[in-house]
């Protein structure tokens, strides 16, 4: 999205789940800090920043991010 963040779809709006799973696709992927099209990692890692940081994100994102 415009705002640097990631939706359910192409048109939905930013939302920190999906921004952070994104975020941190990107980087496994191996896209540096400011990495990806649009500097896509940095303008994600700033929303996430700037809309209380990853342990805004809900319970089941956080479910998510603990599988490795």
């Amino acid at each position: 999205n415009e705002d640097g963040g990631f939706g359910l779809h192409i048109e939905g709006h930013s939302t920190m789940f999906c921004t952070t799973l994104n975020y941190i696709c990107m980087r496994i992927m191996g896209e540096g800090p400011d990495g990806g099209e649009d500097n896509a990692c940095a303008r994600a890692c700033k929303w996430i920043r700037d809309h209380g940081g990853a342990t805004a994100i809900p319970s089941w994102g956080k479910t998510w991010l603990s599988v490795r």
